[in-house]
């Protein structure tokens, strides 16, 4: 095995270990949005300040 095939192989795995990094941080940010929009619309947030729409 040479040094150049160890490379690729590990630019390879790293480019994958970046995607499913990439996936599963989407995919939180996906489901905090609608926890934070069903909590919301329940009425069921902890949150004291809110922020007027019109100032």
């Amino acid at each position: 095995m040479s040094n150049h095939d160890h490379h690729r192989r590990e630019h390879r795995r790293y480019q994958r270990t970046s995607l499913w990094i990439g996936i599963g941080a989407i995919v939180l940010i996906i489901l905090l949005i609608v926890w934070l929009t069903i909590a919301d619309l329940w009425g069921d947030t902890d949150v004291a300040a809110r922020i007027p729409l019109f100032i």
